[in-house]
């Protein structure tokens, strides 16, 4: 792919080249009498130059190295201090991470089809690390490696010395010396009492080959057993699966959580409902691809943690459902999600990419928070809403002394007191609802419970070419033009929009340089951080919806430019109509 290369530079401590491999030089233009401080940002040449310091060894940090048509690009570049003729220099090994991803995305694809082909055949593995002695055996569902034993040939022998059929045992001890004598080919046939831990006599036919390798070599094999592996686990491979991940689709995770509400045998069962936090700026900055990668990866650690004792669904987006069917009290519920949590959050910390994701989930049990699954799945949503708000990456269990209070629909809550944070979700349907279909909610009413709702100071809209306007604040509403437009448009502050037509600021100093009077009108109000939605008119500004707050605050929650940016499209179509 053009643009793309890894290469290789030395650099004095003053950046000067010393080498540089044409790689290197090819993309940036640069000759080798020129600094390298030319083609990275300004951020970058210090980080380098403060690199120039004795280290225990290699260490790798994000930079962004300009190409030699000007665009920069970001790169993961490793660092080695060293000494040449007692002067001190700098080796820089440096990798688009587009390359990275693209070779990481490869290789997930192959993993994904590898999987695919051990689910629909249903098949045991089992292999034997002739270095380490090590024996497994495991096989492979929804994207999770299943293992039903591990240990030496040894063990594995005296465990299943018991199970195996008299007739069978000479056959059962002739494998286990093929396969610690890492003999080239051989299949034998055993049958051993509940092999797959179903409670079933199954004939189970070995067939193993020897691997050759840098550390003597690999046994591997499978096992047919009996048919199919998945017999009795009621799964249909080709047809329950989500279409990009592994795990179960929406459909099929409902009639899991039905038949596990419904089976006599199950005195219990939690839902957790889990999002990711920042999964959409991982999109928008490393498109889908990253994204999948993102999602396979939480998936893969949902379902090591949850190790068989539930089911695991993606409801849609990055939405995923678990409904646990052995998870029997709420300390072995803790230790669960503190693992999924934590995990996560790890995972992507260390990640050279800085994508900062990490997850909340929102809990409620069945049968004592509700008999039926959509009730289960609405509280669970409910919750993860409330872990949300409460600045993410956290597990909230729905406990009724907690919670009951703030879950009272929206006419039980006084005009006077604020709208409780769970009404939020109700506010939202009144608008489309009330608002937009039947027109009993004006102006006024909606602005007042949208602006109430998220502690809003201020909710401005201005359309029809900015001719008309409406200003709701906590102490008054207005329609007055020249009094409410605060600002004139400008091209600059177009610019700041994203494709969305949605610019989000979470404090003003965007505004700082690029639009000094739209930040000076703002300041001059005490708002601190804003949120502009902008409508459009064949394709020119035609207006704005402006949501304002005057609280000091970090940053917009990925709720709130949802809910507030539906709002404002709402707020378009209505007032176009």
């Amino acid at each position: 792919m053009e643009g793309i290369f890894s290469g290789e530079i030395t650099v004095t401590s003053n950046l000067f080249l010393k080498l540089a491999d044409d790689s290197f030089l090819r993309f940036t233009g640069l000759d080798m009498n020129a600094s390298a401080a030319a083609v990275f940002s300004e951020e970058d040449v210090t980080t380098i130059k403060n690199a120039f310091r004795p280290s225990d060894g290699d260490y790798s940090v994000i930079l962004h190295l300009r190409r030699k048509d000007g665009v920069f690009c970001v790169c993961l570049a490793s660092f080695n201090v060293f000494f040449e003729s007692e002067e001190m220099l700098l080796r820089i090994r440096i990798t688009d991470l587009n390359e990275l991803r693209s070779a990481k995305s490869e290789v997930n694809e192959l993993r994904k089809i590898a999987d695919a082909y051990f689910d629909i055949l249903g098949g045991i593995m089992l292999r034997y690390i002739r270095a380490t002695g090590f024996f497994e055996i495991f096989y492979i569902n929804d994207s999770h490696r299943r293992v039903l034993f591990g240990g030496t040939v040894g063990e594995w022998k005296k465990e299943m010395t018991e199970k195996v059929h008299a007739e069978y045992r000479k056959e059962f001890i002739e494998l286990c010396g093929d396969i610690e004598s890492a003999r080239k080919n051989f299949r034998h046939c055993v049958k051993i009492d509940d092999f797959t831990s179903d409670g079933q006599c199954d004939e189970c036919v070995f067939t193993c080959r020897f691997v050759d390798g840098p550390n003597g070599g690999d046994i591997v094999g499978c096992v047919e057993v009996g048919g199919s592996m998945f017999r009795n686990l009621g799964i249909d491979a080709l047809n329950d699966k989500d279409v990009y991940l592994d795990m179960l689709n929406k459909r099929a995770l409902i009639e899991q959580a039905n038949r596990i509400m419904s089976s006599p045998d199950v005195k219990n069962s939690y839902f957790i409902l889990l999002d990711l936090d920042n999964f959409k700026s991982v999109n928008d900055t490393y498109g889908h691809i990253v994204g999948d990668e993102v999602l396979t990866s939480v998936t893969r650690i949902i379902n090591g943690t949850l190790n068989g004792r539930g089911f695991v669904g993606r409801m849609g987006g990055d939405e995923i459902l678990i409904v646990t069917e052995t998870v029997g009290d709420q300390t072995e519920l803790r230790n669960m999600l503190r693992t999924i949590r934590t995990t996560v959050e790890w995972t992507f910390r260390n990640d050279p990419r800085a994508l900062n994701v990490t997850c909340s989930m929102g809990v409620c049990e069945f049968p004592n928070n509700g008999a039926e699954f959509n009730k289960l799945y609405a509280l669970a949503d409910k919750m993860l809403y409330l872990a949300k708000s409460k600045g993410k990456n956290r597990y909230i269990i729905y406990t009724p002394e907690l919670h009951d209070s703030q879950l009272k629909p929206a006419a039980a809550v006084s005009k006077s007191a604020p709208a409780d944070s769970f009404d939020k979700i109700g506010i939202m349907q009144r608008l489309v609802d009330k608002y937009l279909i039947h027109r009993t909610y004006n102006n006024a009413k909606i602005f007042s419970e949208i602006g109430t709702a998220f502690s809003l100071s201020e909710i401005l809209m201005i359309y029809e070419d900015f001719s008309v306007a409406f200003q709701w604040t906590p102490d008054a509403v207005s329609s007055d033009i020249e009094k409410i437009l605060h600002f004139k448009p400008t091209a600059e502050f177009d610019e700041l929009f994203n494709s969305d037509n949605l610019l989000v600021l979470d404090g003003l100093y965007k505004l700082e340089g690029n639009c000094p009077e739209v930040e000076e009108r703002l300041s001059e109000k005490g708002v601190k951080s804003a949120l502009f939605y902008r409508i459009d008119r064949a394709g020119k500004p035609s207006g704005y919806v402006m949501f304002a707050k005057k609280t000091q605050r970090q940053k917009w929650s990925d709720y709130e430019i949802l809910a507030l940016s539906t709002a404002a499209k709402v707020f378009d179509v209505s007032m176009h109509e």
